[in-house]
């Protein structure tokens, strides 16, 4: 008589609920965290300097005094308030404030580092703490992104950075997708660096000429000009990039004459 088979079902129920049930704690947790910074967003002083201009000339004033205030390391600290600030709260604010305090290159590189510490501390959230409610919203609001990441990671993100894509939202994405960090890493910060170095440079200089205006001449300046022809360039950069990138793959290899 044969024996009968063993089964491991309710073993596999049991895993099944336990990661249920931990998904659901991850869950309840981002959401307490994301109620806990529209409360701060909407409803208090604090929310309102990302809301409104003068709210945000304040928060630029005292993110310049915390730095200020920090002697050597003032950039330390505004980089690590900035990403952190990224997570969950947009980034134009801190972007303006980089620019307004430390200046047009400076601020730059202050920038770039900043959104891509917050960009790679999302990108592990969603991969690991949060990746039940990053899928969930991959595959049901893009799945299209999981697709062409697994296949061309670094291209992807190059390309949504460079286009201007909704910070937050590819940041938490691509973490649960199959794309390798590294790839994520350097698609980020090669595709921020254009749209950071324009509208810093932009800022940094607006500041500057406002420094020293008296007429409305005053605004013809180089510093003015150059930023926003790249601004206007940078919005049909994607499109060239990919017809280059379709001339490349439709064009057929020269064979090399033979005797």
């Amino acid at each position: 008589m044969c024996p009968l088979p063993t089964t491991h079902r309710p073993e596999g129920i049991a895993n099944v609920r336990e990661r249920r049930g931990t998904d659901y704690l991850k869950l309840s947790a981002f959401l307490l965290l994301v109620a806990a910074a529209a409360y701060v967003l909407f409803c208090t002083p604090t929310g309102a300097m990302f809301r409104t201009h003068e709210g945000r000339r304040a928060l630029v004033g005292k993110l310049d005094f915390l730095v200020q205030a920090a002697g050597p390391l003032g950039p330390v600290l505004f980089i690590l308030v900035y990403a952190l600030g990224v997570l969950f709260l947009p980034a134009t604010p801190f972007t303006i404030a980089g620019a307004v305090i430390f200046g047009k290159f400076h601020g730059m590189l202050y920038n770039l580092a900043a959104d891509t510490l917050g960009a790679s501390a999302a990108f592990f959230l969603g991969r690991y703490f949060l990746h039940g409610v990053a899928r969930g919203f991959l595959e049901t609001r893009m799945p299209w992104l999981d697709r062409k990441a697994a296949d061309d990671g670094f291209s992807v993100i190059f390309y949504l950075r460079i286009f201007w894509f909704p910070f937050i939202v590819l940041n938490y994405a691509a973490g649960a997708t199959r794309i390798r960090f590294r790839d994520y890493l350097l698609g980020t910060v090669l595709g921020l660096l254009p749209p950071v170095f324009i509208f810093t440079y932009f800022v940094g200089s607006m500041k500057e000429v406002l420094a020293t205006y008296r007429r409305p001449a005053d605004l013809l300046t180089f510093d003015l000009i150059f930023p926003v022809l790249l601004l206007v360039v940078s919005f049909f950069l994607p499109t060239l990039l990919k017809r280059i990138l379709n001339r490349r793959e439709t064009t057929p290899p020269t064979s090399s004459a033979g005797g």
